[in-house]
């Protein structure tokens, strides 16, 4: 089930005072724009993301392999990754958008720098949030049985601890797609193509 349009009532406390004090007019926005899937490890991002960059033609940006890859070219360990790695995610975004007016990307939610990287975002680009939500159980399950090629190696306890955080997320969010079933192509595809027009 897709829902889309669904205000929430609450935020976080980080997401109000780093956010939604700080969105900038529409006249200082360029016409590109960010669509950020945001959800736990093993919600679905990177499948609906792939799905539409397939079906769509938008640039879906895999960041955890792009990670992965900078850091075993570099030998940059992660805590040694700026902000948690949301630097060179948008500077990663940023080249996309030079040839392209639209891009996908994704992010868990979990880390502290979350909004601050919003809000940058925000302020140079339209930047439209996409919740990818599946119970915390499932999740687990579909982390544990997936490969673990271009994903991070991490116990157990680092995974129920990332996605305990992730689950916590409240924002503006413009589509929430609930991939616990999970949801059919075409309903993805419907909802998302309904926001891309607005």
């Amino acid at each position: 089930m897709v829902w889309s349009n669904i205000a929430p009532t609450v935020y976080t406390l980080c997401a109000r005072l780093l956010i939604c004090n700080s969105v900038p007019s529409s006249a200082h926005l360029e016409e590109k724009t960010i669509y950020l899937l945001v959800g736990s490890k093993g919600s679905g991002k990177t499948h609906i993301g792939k799905l539409l960059e397939q079906e769509l033609g938008i640039v879906f940006l895999r960041v955890e392999e792009r990670l992965i890859d900078h850091q075993h070219n570099t030998g940059t360990l992660n805590k040694q990754l700026k902000n948690d790695g949301y630097d060179l995610e948008e500077n990663w975004i940023n080249e996309i958008l030079h040839t392209k007016n639209e891009v996908i990307s994704e992010a868990t939610g979990s880390s502290a720098h979350l909004a601050k990287f919003i809000r940058r975002l925000e302020s140079v680009h339209r930047l439209k949030l996409i919740r990818i939500y599946c119970p915390l159980d499932e999740c687990f399950i579909r982390v544990k049985k997936r490969s673990t090629k271009q994903q991070y190696e991490m116990s157990d306890e680092k995974v129920h601890l990332i996605n305990a955080a992730s689950h916590k997320v409240e924002l503006e969010w413009a589509l929430e797609i609930d991939n616990t079933l999970p949801a059919s192509h075409a309903d993805i595809l419907a909802s998302f193509n309904n926001i891309r027009r607005r």
